[in-house]
């Protein structure tokens, strides 16, 4: 029997800067999760106030139960309010004033055509001066028995400053299969060819990790019920 795509569980995808709704990674997703997964992308941009508050109002109604962020995406996924959802970062632009401002006030491109019909961007000192407000370190600590990261040390744009940041509190956690800090060396800052193939594995080992627990719930469940006498 088929499952209505509005069934199924939700996986949010949040893009990173200069990005949008409709950019490659979405479709990888749906793609390789599809009958799965429901996977949704809100487009946001690089106003931090504005993008976590569109975030949090759709997570509120969508409930995903995981949600990946590419670089700048990546600092939305760990400052946004998830819930109980796994969050996978990839290559997370940690330090988004100190790392965008190389583009303060010039006209950009979006590198894909974006659903919401505008194809430049501004990025002012204003909108910069809003990160100020958030503490990122604060969030990874909170979070992070859910959190997940895939970091590269070829990243032209972060260096191994994400890496640095995400250590001391993803190194040492336990784990069943999927590591919360992997590090590798095969891919840029933007997730292409063997980045994609390793967000595929940690996704999957998180998603068999869900399904552990749901059985195991399940199991404790029933046995609770067997034990007060409401099931044979």
């Amino acid at each position: 029997m088929s499952i209505k795509e509005s069934e199924l569980p939700v996986m949010m995808y949040i893009h990173g800067f200069r990005s949008g709704a409709n950019g490659s990674k979405r479709h990888q997703l749906q793609e390789h999760f599809h009958n799965e997964f429901q996977v949704i992308a809100p487009e946001v941009d690089a106003d931090p106030e504005k993008s976590l508050g569109e975030l949090n109002e759709i997570i509120a109604i969508e409930q995903p139960s995981i949600i990946v962020g590419t670089s700048l995406g990546g600092w939305m996924t760990l400052m946004c309010d998830s819930d109980d959802a796994e969050l996978v970062v990839v290559n997370p632009c940690l330090y988004p004033k100190e790392t965008l401002s190389q583009w303060k006030d010039e006209e950009l491109e979006y590198f894909c055509q974006r659903l919401d019909g505008i194809q430049t961007y501004t990025l002012t000192q204003e909108i910069l001066d809003k990160y100020d407000r958030y503490n990122i370190t604060e969030a990874i600590k909170d979070k992070s028995q859910r959190t997940y990261a895939l970091c590269s040390t070829h990243d032209e744009l972060l260096g191994t400053s994400h890496i640095n940041t995400l250590k001391p509190y993803l190194s040492y956690l336990p784990y069943v299969k999927a590591r919360h800090l992997t590090i590798v060396d095969d891919f840029g800052h933007r997730c292409t060819c063997a980045g994609m193939d390793h967000l595929f594995n940690i996704l999957d080992d998180i998603i068999e990790q869900q399904i552990v627990r749901i059985i195991r719930t399940k199991e404790e469940l029933l046995k609770w019920m067997r034990e007060i006498g409401l099931i044979e």
